[in-house]
């Protein structure tokens, strides 16, 4: 038996960092692996680098293209492509993937000189309509993770060899990848070499692919004093192993193959892509789980998705300007960032935050893009939206974007394109504007001390109708029916939306259509995003309550008899303001998200928004009704 043997990785830096943050990552990884790889003529090296790395070495550290270059014509290293801002490929169009995966071509073709053959996919994330756009782009071959292939079922596949995919008559060859050895530098050498020896002797040859995480390259390719690094210590172990290992390219392999075996590889990513490595018997299933299960998981991340489907949609409409289409085109691919769309443990953090805020900025960048002025005007325009089978409102106005749900009647994106932010994006799930609850009088002591009341209300989970739509004067008129109480009393609740570029206008009447009176406590709930400015500048809140003006940070509170309340977002410079004909009671409430910092248990906390609920005790006899009006003033 023998063994080919490639080793690589991924270089890629992560949107939305301090540029010090680079600089750091250059001089603590990518500069020790190619300086060592350049003293290790004897050891063949494959190499993923996504657009923005190759933009940033360009600037700042033009040599590590000299170094590449030179290894690459010694035929030491292999340059795979891939996509430019290293997306989930099922997750994006067809032009999407096309159109990324020839600019990163292009973009390796320019410093280098030569075109890559091979193609990197992001944890393996895989849908078999991938081929013909990799056909398309000249690919022939990409790595993908080994479970995938051999859980595939078919004759002679498995995950020992280079496998030919096909769909619609083209093909691509699928090299296997063993992620169980990403985190190489825990394995020492003897015990991977072992490990390799013990694959599957009663085969004559066997490929083995191996890509380490970036974070490993310290564990690699750094000598403690006195000793050689791990893979100085690995290569001499070759020399005296009983097994043939020849260190390889995926290039190289593939000139000196035999016909593959065929197969159909269905849906799928690695398992290994999982926040913990899974148990043997959930691998099957794993390997066969789409990239998509990500969405599902989570709502603001549908949402984001949703959001640059529709923007790219907008794009692809764009006729007789290129350069104008073009510029919207990369920023959504921009947009399209792996990681983005990746919550991990299921858990947000302040680095998805960051990752989700920057890619609502290129998309709506995009967007912005698309509008030619003086053809532009402003509209409504019913659509799902969202891709849950019921129709969403979108207001498009020049200067501001609202989306309204029918499902709780609620605002669940607010854009304001001055500053490209989505201020309803938060870290709770099922953040939106003027979110409607009707809680019984218990809720008025909780809510007066700050705290939410933990019953269950009327009208934030039910479906609104629509009444009416005035397309002109952008406005919509919503109503709902529900039950409220021990006894079922039926109650309706008509909802009138006016959008203006300044701000919203919400109108609310509220009937008792029940034999019986009605008390209880009417709510409207406002969730912003709200984000520190420069030097960590918190956001503040202004409230005008009892004729006295109070001045806070994003704390928890309660104020009575509120004229107005103002929340100032440092990031953006914005500032909304919230009033109402009749002067509300007000509950604010910060959002916030926890994190850990690497090699510590101690938790550190972050604001990243705030929930502000106006509330008015309701008392109506049967048949009556009462009405309420809010104001939400938005100054960028």
């Amino acid at each position: 038996m023998s063994i080919k043997l490639c080793l690589g990785t991924a270089c890629s830096i992560s949107p939305g960092l301090d540029c010090s943050k680079y600089e750091e990552q250059y001089q603590e990884l990518y500069k020790p692996l190619l300086s060592n790889l350049y003293n290790l003529v004897e050891l063949p090296f494959t190499l993923f680098m996504s657009g923005p790395f190759l933009e940033w070495i360009e600037h700042k550290h033009p040599e590590f293209f000299m170094l590449i270059e030179e290894m690459i014509a010694r035929t030491q290293l292999e340059v795979l492509g891939g996509g430019y801002y290293t997306p989930y490929f099922p997750m994006i169009s067809p032009s999407d993937r096309v159109g990324q995966t020839e600019l990163l071509t292009t973009s390796i073709r320019k410093q280098f000189g030569k075109r890559p053959r091979g193609a990197w996919l992001p944890a393996s994330a895989w849908d078999p309509s991938l081929i013909s756009s990799f056909c398309t782009c000249g690919i022939e071959y990409l790595l993908m993770d080994k479970v995938m292939l051999e859980t595939s079922g078919f004759p002679g596949v498995n995950g020992l060899s280079p496998v030919t995919l096909e769909d619609s008559g083209k093909t691509v060859i699928a090299l296997p990848l063993d992620n169980r050895y990403k985190t190489l530098e825990r394995y020492s050498p003897k015990s991977f070499l072992d490990a390799l020896q013990s694959s599957d002797i009663d085969r004559d040859e066997i490929t083995v692919i191996v890509f380490f995480d970036q974070t490993s390259i310290p564990g690699l390719f750094t000598a403690t004093e006195g000793s050689s690094s791990w893979i100085e210590r690995f290569l001499s172990s070759i020399s005296r192993s009983n097994i043939p290992i020849e260190l390889t390219s995926p290039g190289k392999l593939l000139k000196t193959r035999i016909p593959n075996h065929k197969a159909y590889i269905s849906t799928g990513m690695s398992p290994y892509d999982y926040e913990e490595i899974p148990a043997p018997e959930d691998i099957r299933i794993l390997a066969r789980t789409s990239v998509k299960q990500h969405l599902i998981n989570s709502n603001n991340i549908m949402r984001l998705y949703s959001k640059m489907m529709y923007v790219t949609i907008l794009v692809n409409q764009v006729r007789g300007d290129k350069a104008r289409k073009k510029t919207a085109r990369e920023e959504v691919w921009r947009s399209q960032y792996c990681e983005t769309f990746r919550l991990l443990n299921g858990i947000e953090s302040p680095e998805s935050r960051v990752l989700r805020t920057l890619a609502y900025k290129n998309l709506l960048m995009a967007e912005k893009s698309t509008r030619i002025r003086g053809v532009f005007s402003p509209s409504i325009v019913c659509t799902d939206f969202d891709m849950d089978s019921i129709k969403e409102y979108l207001c498009q106005l020049d200067k501001v974007n609202m989306y309204v749900h029918t499902y709780g009647g609620k605002i669940f994106e607010l854009d304001v394109f001055s500053v490209y932010r989505n201020f309803c994006d938060t870290s709770i799930p099922s953040s939106g504007l003027f979110i409607d609850h009707f809680f019984s009088m218990n809720a008025l002591k909780r809510l007066s001390r700050g705290i939410l009341p933990d019953e269950p209300d009327v009208f934030s989970c039910s479906i609104y109708q629509e009444q009416s739509i005035d397309r002109n004067k952008c406005e919509i008129q919503l109503k709902t029916n529900g039950t409220f109480g021990s006894l079922q009393q039926p109650l309706s609740l008509r909802k009138q939306y006016l959008f203006r570029n300044e701000g919203i206008q919400v109108q609310y009447i509220l009937k008792n259509d029940s034999p019986l009176k009605l008390t209880g406590v009417f709510v409207t709930e406002l969730d912003f995003s709200l984000i520190n400015g420069k030097k960590n500048k918190q956001p503040e809140i202004v409230v005008y309550s009892e004729d006295i003006r109070k001045e806070s940070g994003v704390i928890q509170a309660g104020f009575d008899d509120v004229s107005w309340i103002q929340l100032l977002d440092p990031c953006s410079n914005c500032t909304m303001t919230i009033e109402a004909n009749e002067n509300p009671s007000v509950s604010v409430f910060p959002i916030i998200l926890e994190s850990k910092t690497l090699g510590s248990k101690e938790k550190t906390q972050k604001i990243d928004g705030v929930r502000v609920f106006l509330y008015w005790k309701v008392d109506l006899s049967s048949n009556y009704e009462t009405e309420k009006t809010v104001f939400l003033k938005l100054s960028c």
